[in-house]
């Protein structure tokens, strides 16, 4: 006997075993009312869940704005000091 028969004849037990198992009465019922009851999310929690998808691409903006706003600061700091400098006398 192979592993695959061993779990084909555990299978038709657990089956055949289970098989008068049926939901309680009114099981549908309560499951569709306790459907009916749950509230509608509020706007904070729909824009909190909304937000946790875009989060990493956020970051990843604010990043990229960091290093631009470093390397125009930069560039500004090197044209002040070149206009200063050029600055000659009359």
């Amino acid at each position: 006997m192979t592993d695959l028969e061993d779990i084909d004849q555990r299978l038709a037990r657990l089956g055949r075993g289970t098989e008068a198992l049926r939901p309680s009465a009114g099981f549908s019922a309560r499951v569709m009312s306790a459907v009916g009851r749950e509230a509608a999310p509020s706007f904070l929690e729909s824009a909190w869940f909304s937000s946790r998808r875009l989060l990493p691409v956020a970051a990843i903006a604010a990043a990229l704005a960091v290093v631009w706003a470093v390397q125009v600061d930069r560039s500004v700091d090197d044209e002040l000091a070149t206009s200063y400098a050029s600055v000659g006398l009359e």
